[in-house]
């Protein structure tokens, strides 16, 4: 026992001596948790798992680490796919939040809870999870909230089996997700019940399900949901016999989660990768990727990937003729089934011992299997059917119950009539009779025509209803492309399509305030024009990269966003031009702002990925619009764009980093004309410019050929 003891001496020591190496890391509470956080982006799951224990016992030893640092180290766990500790973890983090009485943070920890407890196949545990969570979100009116835990108990449900109910769940979510305009999220759904298609063979309705949420991620700009829907493109498409096209699928998947670091989601797509390479002959590459993914989903314990990961081994195994290794990941993968409930999984794998079985030669175990598979079919179509039988006889009962009603009435007349005529019995004998049997066709008549109507009604309504959802599905999907085509896609300014549509009005406005005071300007009522462009943008993409100019034209785009209001109509014009509309401004103004914006990008360092951030300037063209507030600009836009054009031009002409613009101008005979060349090419016959430069003189100004 002595000897017992002192073993744990030397792990209770190095334990100690890890904890004091990140106390002298630093002194505040968060140290930890970033260390923990980078073995997660490292991989390094031991170091990670041990970490979190140690840290785990200090809170509860009196560290004052905050519940929010808890829930968000359970989250990054989580997503590593590390359940067990993050449930640990998430545990203590709602065991904070409880004696705070936040109830808010109570339910979103009791969410991941119930996400963590999911994947390790405690179904039970889960489901408990979020209903609390639910419990709260609906006390708080959270719609959006409530959304996310539908959604995750309709993922539960459907692990489980519960088709049925896994569709109304999901259904609820996707109904909210549609509320709060949750791309995303909506995409996320769909998915998901795309998922359940498959599971019930219907794979055409699995196949739309699945387009539409590649639609909805591709919207959102989400490339991961978008990843992650190729993936199960991809395992369709396995299903389905179009091999080829699946591996080219699951290969664009991995590669975006390789990139992304993602080791749960690359090695889930690395099975059915490794079950198509089987079936195109590519054995031995295909089972190592198979046996990789088991044995990364069974460390993690996350048993839905371990049932994915035994049933493509089951059929790898079974399409190399090797019965008994077949057999045995069959067996294994039916007694998971089997202890998480998972009855159609448990007959994906039954199916396979009986293939197995048979190939053999073992055709009793065969058959006897085959009848369990039959019996677990039949109580999976009566569960389904039940349900479904008990909805439409719910809809007709009141219906039956006023016919029988009726009928009953009918009955009790006509007894009292023969009661009180019994003395002409055998006169109108054949006359009653037939009355009878006239009365009784004409009630069954309408009984049927009633049923008719009934289900010609029901027929109608749901018909009604699934035209309103398409055209509710049709309206967002117009605003949600609308909205696309008048932005940018990379700095989410607005395109020159949004500027074509919105100038108009603005124009209007404009020369309405200007005649309205009789021609001539006051303050604030000026429309203001700006033409910004990168100077030697060329050079970035050239010494950097196109993805570094990328970085560069968002970051540009966000300071344009601080230097003018948010008011101004500021759109990307193309490549490194941005055109910027002030309404409601003083032409006097218009060479403050340019400096002001030349000097917010020159100062600004720009972050290219490389070992030192680079400087990047500007050169800018401006006017008021019209320049000549004489002629009306309904017809001159092309001519007005043009002298900013000019001036941005005569900007780059004269040494970039600088600016040069047209504060007014005046088509009106003179005896005097200027000899400046903008009046010259413009046909002004004088025309008041500014610049940042020396002085106008010192401006070189484009030839004008």
């Amino acid at each position: 026992m002595k000897h017992r003891y002192f073993a744990w001496f030397p792990i209770l020591f190095a334990g100690l001596l890890y904890l004091a190496s990140v106390a002298v890391k630093a002194d505040d509470g968060a140290a930890p948790f970033s260390l923990i956080h980078e073995h997660i982006k490292n991989q390094a799951y031991n170091e990670a798992e041990q970490l979190s224990l140690l840290v785990i016992e200090k809170a509860r030893q009196g560290e004052t680490y905050s519940p929010g640092q808890f829930l968000q180290l359970g989250i990054w766990l989580q997503k590593a796919g590390q359940y067990r500790i993050s449930q640990k973890v998430l545990a203590l983090a709602l065991e904070k939040y409880t004696r705070r009485g936040a109830l808010e943070e109570m339910a979103r920890t009791l969410m991941h809870l119930g996400i963590s407890a999911r994947n390790l196949a405690n179904y039970e545990a889960a489901t408990d999870y979020f209903n609390r969570a639910l419990t709260i979100a609906t006390m708080y009116e959270n719609s959006a909230f409530e959304a996310q835990l539908h959604m995750q108990l309709g993922i539960a449900q459907k692990e489980q089996g519960h088709v049925e109910t896994a569709l109304q769940t999901l259904k609820k979510a996707l109904t909210l997700f549609r509320d709060e305009q949750s791309l995303s999220d909506i995409g996320v759904s769909l998915a998901t019940i795309g998922d359940i298609y498959v599971s019930i063979e219907q794979l055409s309705e699995a196949k739309d399900y699945y387009d539409d949420a590649y639609t909805m991620a591709s919207t959102a700009g989400n490339r991961r949901l978008a990843a992650i829907v190729t993936m199960k493109q991809g395992a369709l498409l396995l299903r389905q016999g179009h091999t080829a096209d699946a591996i080219k699928s699951l290969k664009d998947a991995i590669h975006y989660f390789e990139h992304d670091n993602d080791k749960f989601m690359s090695t889930q797509a690395g099975v059915w990768l490794g079950e198509a390479y089987v079936k195109m002959g590519n054995t031995q590459q295909g089972l190592g990727l198979l046996q990789q993914g088991l044995r990364f989903a069974q460390s993690s314990k996350h048993y839905p990937l371990i049932n994915l990961a035994r049933l493509a081994l089951a059929n790898a195994m079974l399409a190399i003729k090797n019965f008994d290794q077949a057999l045995q990941f069959a067996q294994e993968g039916a007694e998971t089934a089997q202890q998480i409930h998972n009855v159609r999984s448990q007959l994906d794998f039954l199916t396979l011992q009986v293939n197995a079985y048979a190939a053999k030669g073992n055709f009793k175990q065969a058959l006897d299997l085959q009848s369990l598979v039959q019996t677990i079919k039949e109580q999976i179509l009566q569960t389904e059917n039940q349900a479904i039988i008990s909805r439409l006889q719910a809809g007709i009962e009141v219906e039956r119950q006023a016919q029988s009603i009726q009928m009953l009435k009918q009955t009790k007349a006509i007894e009292l009539a023969q009661a009180e005529q019994e003395n002409l019995r055998n006169t109108l004998g054949w006359s009653l009779l037939l009355a009878s049997l006239l009365s009784a066709f004409l009630v069954w008549s309408r009984l049927k025509q009633r049923e008719q109507n009934i289900a010609l009604q029901r027929e109608v309504k749901q018909r009604t209803v699934q035209l309103e959802n398409k055209n509710n599905e049709l309206q967002h999907a117009y605003k949600a492309l609308e909205q696309v085509s008048l932005r940018d896609s990379l700095t989410g300014l607005y395109n020159r399509h949004y500027l074509e549509s919105q100038l108009p009005g603005e124009v209007k406005r404009s020369q309405f305030a200007l005649n309205k005071q009789k021609g001539h300007p006051t303050p604030n009522q000026d429309l203001l024009c700006f033409l910004i462009d990168i100077d030697h943008f060329k050079r970035i993409n050239d010494a950097y990269g196109h993805l570094a100019g990328d970085k560069v034209l968002v970051k540009f785009a966000q300071i344009l966003r601080e230097v003018f209001r948010q008011s101004d109509l500021i759109i990307r014009w193309g490549g490194e031009e941005f055109v910027v509309i002030c309404k409601q401004s003083s032409r006097n103004e218009l060479p403050e702002i340019a400096e002001r914006c030349r000097i917010a990008i020159s100062q600004h360092s720009f972050d290219v990925d490389s070992d030192e951030p680079i400087k990047v300037t500007c050169s800018i063209g401006f006017s008021v619009l019209p320049p000549d507030h004489h002629i009306s600009f309904d017809d001159n836009w092309k001519q007005t764009f043009s002298v900013v054009d000019y001036c941005l031009y005569a900007s780059k002409l004269s040494g970039r980093n600088g600016w040069v613009g047209v504060l007014s101008a005046s088509t009106k005979p003179a005896q005097i004309s200027s000899d400046m060349p903008l009046d010259r090419k413009f046909k002004f016959t004088h025309s008041h410019i500014a610049t940042s430069f020396n002085n106008v003189a010192s401006i070189v100004w484009p030839s004008e050929e």
